[in-house]
């Protein structure tokens, strides 16, 4: 049996569509689950991280389990993605979850190690690759992956090096227009994965439903984009 931190973070309410999944995240082992309302989302999630590092001998953990607020999932969701960390050897694996808006992107992607530019897969593109898959069943880069409903494997020496960061810039742009950029927590925690060279998979085995104006499913394709064309600059 296995011994799992289950982080929830939020700010304000959580989705009812969320319950079950968090109510009975797993039939098979043991969770431990631990909620955390702030309003800077990197510090709520170190918060989390920093609590089950704490709770890491007392409570014999071998993993640990993100689930956002507004993440509608299947219950025992957590044996499925053991299930496929197990059967790709991998010490990250994430759920992919579109973005919620009409062009059926996902905060999964690859980035190249060259120019560090992220691209974010379709829906349309996702269900080409493997239902479970890593960066090389894409291309050349680094995979980029999500922390909506996620799991890595805590027994290791690098959880104890791992934490949250969102970086934010203004870069100036050739017209001589400036622009605000930003890698979000999850992306640049993905980068540094790959840095480190941990194994880092996406999976659609676990069906979910991301809850904004509507309902954002990432089982079957759907969107307007074919592939990533870009935000609009």
């Amino acid at each position: 049996m296995k011994s799992i931190f289950l982080a929830v973070p939020h700010y304000g309410a959580i989705v009812p569509e969320a319950l079950p999944s968090l109510a009975m995240a797993s039939e098979k082992h043991r969770v431990s689950l631990q909620t955390s309302g702030a309003s800077l989302l990197a510090h709520n999630f170190n918060i989390l991280w920093g609590t089950a590092l704490n709770q890491r001998k007392p409570k014999a953990l071998t993993h640990f389990a993100m689930h956002h607020a507004d993440i509608g999932g299947p219950t025992n969701w957590i044996d499925t993605l053991l299930e496929e960390m197990e059967k790709v050897g991998a010490d990250v694996i994430s759920t992919v979850i579109p973005i919620k808006d009409a062009r059926g992107l996902t905060s999964t992607g690859i980035q190249d190690r060259d120019t560090l530019h992220i691209r974010r897969l379709t829906m349309a593109e996702v269900f080409k690759l493997p239902v479970t898959f890593a960066a090389h069943d894409i291309g050349k880069g680094d995979l980029m992956v999500n922390t909506g409903l996620w799991l890595c494997d805590f027994t290791q020496p690098w959880v104890e090096e791992a934490y949250f960061e969102i970086r934010d810039r203004i870069v100036a742009k050739n017209n001589g227009c400036f622009q605000a950029n930003v890698l979000p927590e999850d992306w640049n925690f993905s980068g540094w994965a790959a840095r480190k060279g941990l194994k880092v998979w996406a999976t659609r085995a676990v069906k979910v439903t991301h809850h904004g104006n509507a309902a954002f499913r990432n089982d079957h394709v759907w969107g307007e984009w074919q592939t990533d064309i870009g935000d609009a600059k």
